[in-house]
């Protein structure tokens, strides 16, 4: 899993001393208003229980002033004790929720970098073709090869096959010339999945010119009028985006799950997954999205477990109540690059314990 840099900070991000107060906030402009949704923001706040006035007040002032008034999710976090203060809109929804610790709060962002995992959209015609980079809804790079007009004769006669030959080999030679620049460009952006878009037939043409990687990408195909936008595209791919990341979360659960029943390299339930990830031997996480359970970490050293020998411990100020020991598996994930998929159901997962690990041996 690609963590950007800027995500980075958050997953870092760690507080001893000052409560973290993070909000998700759905601003999707087609379910609510400005007004609605800052009675929604007012609404979490009010149940933010020990976190800072300094940052209930940041997180107002923000919305009131700093926001852009674009996305449809925005996400904040805020440590006024240490000068953290972190917000971001997003393309792409979220769900409202509020959550106070000593730590962001980072379960719905590692689901919005799984689900919304940066695609590439390569739109097709015959001259060549527009190579777009989209990255949790927003266009983050761009590139176009435009090679040889291909010209539409209407000579007739002995010449018609002729020039029918010379046009196609033309527009073999663009779409070619096209393939081999997006091998290099979405291997520079870091891209997993890719969607292809244009006529049926200029889609399929281009199709048998890719690499065996990039074809090994391609999630899904859509038409496209040759002069559809950025934005236009985006609209459609992130629909089939998100269906193909679905599909995958459900095979990599299936996979997972028989990996457990197998008795292959991999792991079931909390503890064993949180030992796998604390010991660097997990590869990929896959959880239910709403599976959460109480444990303690050991300030020193960082380590975590999810029962105490002794209750005594709790007032040496050595150790700390997590309130969600699964927030702190994704979060270590995060950090690691290891990949994470989270499911709203799957009967396999939630028999052997609702979360689980491949490792690596």
């Amino acid at each position: 899993m690609n963590v950007d840099v800027d995500i980075r900070q958050v997953v870092e991000f760690e507080s001893h001393d000052h409560p973290v107060l993070s909000i998700y906030l759905n601003v999707d402009p087609h379910r609510r208003s400005p007004e609605k949704y800052k009675l929604a923001l007012r609404s979490l706040l009010s149940k933010a229980e020990g976190a800072d006035p300094a940052d209930i007040k940041r997180m107002q002032n923000y919305l009131e002033m700093g926001y852009n008034w674009q996305g449809r999710g925005l996400v904040m976090f805020s440590c006024a004790g240490q000068d953290f203060w972190w917000a971001r809109s997003f393309m792409v929804p979220v769900e409202d929720f509020v959550f106070v610790s000593y730590r962001p709060y980072v379960r719905q962002l590692a689901s919005l970098i799984d689900t919304y995992e940066r695609y590439g959209v390569i739109h097709i015609d015959q001259e060549g073709a527009r190579l777009y980079v989209y990255n949790m809804g927003y266009l983050e790079a761009v590139e176009g090869y435009l090679g040889e007009e291909v010209k539409q004769h209407k000579a007739g006669g002995w010449s018609a096959p002729r020039y029918q030959r010379h046009e196609s080999t033309v527009a073999h030679h663009n779409l070619q010339d096209a393939a081999e620049i997006a091998e290099e460009f979405y291997r520079r952006n870091n891209t997993r999945r890719l969607l292809l878009a244009g006529t049926e037939k200029n889609v399929a043409r281009f199709k048998e010119l890719l690499s065996h990687r990039l074809r090994s990408m391609v999630v899904g195909q859509f038409p496209a009028d040759a002069n559809a936008t950025p934005a236009e595209l985006s609209e459609k791919a992130l629909e089939l985006a998100i269906k193909a990341a679905d599909e995958e979360a459900r095979a990599m659960a299936d996979r997972v799950v028989d990996q457990v029943h197998k008795g292959g390299n991999a792991v079931a339930g909390l503890a064993e997954t949180l030992t796998a990830v604390q010991h660097g031997r997990a590869s990929h996480i896959v959880v239910l999205s709403d599976f959460a359970r109480p444990a303690y970490r050991f300030v020193d050293s960082g380590y975590i477990v999810l029962d105490l020998e002794s209750e005594q411990e709790l007032g040496s100020g050595r150790i700390q109540e997590l309130p969600d020991a699964v927030e702190s598996v994704l979060r270590r994930a995060l950090w690691q690059g290891i990949g994470v998929t989270i499911l709203d159901e799957h009967p396999g997962l939630e028999a052997i314990g609702k979360i689980a690990a491949l490792t690596r041996y």
